[in-house]
């Protein structure tokens, strides 16, 4: 996290600056001023949780005031790139409403501070609050940190693969794994993925944490199997990867540094990977696949339009959402759409995996149906690198 700590009086920067950063005040107080005609004009004086600095980031302008720690503060900083990455983001509207707003306030603000001087004549001069001290920077804080401890998580190597194991359905055998991104915090010990995967795509460094759990679970797995049949190892891609062709280099870099095979791995996707550049996304799924990688499509059945992209993608394996596979014993349709799913991919040379099978009675309707793969908490919850060397054994 960047924390930066002002003794009382110290500039944070000065009027005229360029800017590359913005600020929000963790303690202490920070005055917003200009100098008019030896008048000292106080713009706002700003508590925990406010934001300041971020106009000129946001325009590529210069600083239109100056900052000043009132008494001792600390300030955590928001780099340029984290700002703009969330307007890029964001519809086109919501940019240009932006480049308006921020055009018109400083228009209003050069003309109010060279007129002051004028009509309150020298001094100092503080201009009166608008009286709302309540607000979204609270939130802001709060989401700042989380960022900046996510990114110092991922510096420190403190993320790591988990191993749940994908049966061979009609025997019970040892067929793969899939690798689970776990954090091991050192305050918060092990973080699951539904505290941080949000997180990472909101801020981009979901990318980077993908990479870093596939060759992480490459070496593992690679190590562990040494002497024995190799399982294939399952991992999964976010959206976010489907958008260029960066993904296809640092999946054929992990393989030439880790030594795993390109047969032996899966990746898997969602269909929302899809859905916003269906023309990229196939280019780069057609690139994974000339690696000699395989490719899932996973939660297969929840989404509205998967049948059509089972014809347009190179796709080698169906990953049966658990809400289906979940629901194979009781009275209803969902047998029928399960054995629906298998017929298809089968018809259309795709292997299938069933997750989310939690107890025994699952298992002989799935094997009945001619499904090939299993994955649940029946075989075996995901478990650390530690405990890989068991599994493998059985």
């Amino acid at each position: 996290m960047i924390r930066k700590t002002y003794l009382p009086g110290a500039t944070i920067f000065f009027e005229g600056e360029p800017a590359d950063c913005a600020y929000i005040v963790e303690r202490g107080q920070v005055e917003i001023c200009a100098f008019r005609e030896q008048t000292h004009i106080t713009l706002a004086t700003l508590g925990r949780g406010e934001i300041f600095g971020e106009m000129a980031v946001i325009d590529e302008g210069v600083r239109s005031a100056e900052a000043r720690a009132v008494e001792e503060t600390e300030v955590l900083i928001i780099r340029s790139e984290q700002l703009r990455r969330r307007i890029l983001k964001a519809e086109p509207i919501v940019g240009q409403v932006l480049s308006s707003l921020i055009m018109r306030l400083r228009r209003a603000q050069t003309g109010f501070l060279n007129d002051l001087p004028s009509r309150m004549g020298t001094g100092h001069v503080v201009v009166p609050a608008n009286g709302d001290d309540a607000g979204p920077g609270g939130a802001a804080l709060d989401w700042l940190r989380r960022e900046y401890d996510l990114e110092r998580g991922l510096n420190a190597g403190e993320f790591e693969p988990f191993f749940q194991p994908i049966v061979t359905i009609a025997d019970g055998t040892l067929a793969g794994f899939e690798a689970l991104a776990r954090w091991r915090h050192p305050e918060r010990k092990f973080v699951p993925p539904s505290d941080f995967i949000e997180l990472g795509e909101k801020c981009g460094l979901i990318r980077r944490i993908d990479l870093a759990i596939i060759a992480k679970a490459c070496r593992i797995l690679r190590h562990a199997a040494s002497g024995r049949t190799m399982p294939f190892l399952s991992v999964n891609l976010s959206a976010q990867h489907f958008t260029d062709l960066g993904v296809v280099d640092g999946l054929a870099k992990i393989l030439e540094d880790t030594g795993f095979e390109p047969s032996n791995l899966k990746v898997e996707l969602t269909e929302t990977a899809l859905i916003d550049d269906p023309y990229k996304a196939r280019e780069v799924l057609t690139r994974i696949k000339d690696l000699g990688i395989t490719i899932a499509l996973d939660d297969f059945g929840t989404g509205y339009s998967s049948l059509s992209y089972l014809h347009s993608f190179p796709f080698d394996v169906l990953k049966i959402d658990q809400s289906f596979v979940r629901q194979l014993g009781s009275p209803g349709r969902t047998h029928d759409i399960v054995q629906t799913i298998i017929t298809l991919a089968k018809r259309m040379g795709m292997d299938v995996v069933a997750e989310g099978i939690e107890t025994p009675d699952l298992i002989p309707p799935l094997r009945e149906l001619g499904c090939t793969f299993g994955q649940g908490y029946h075989y075996s919850r995901p478990v650390p690198a530690c405990d890989l060397g068991a599994l493998l054994a059985r």
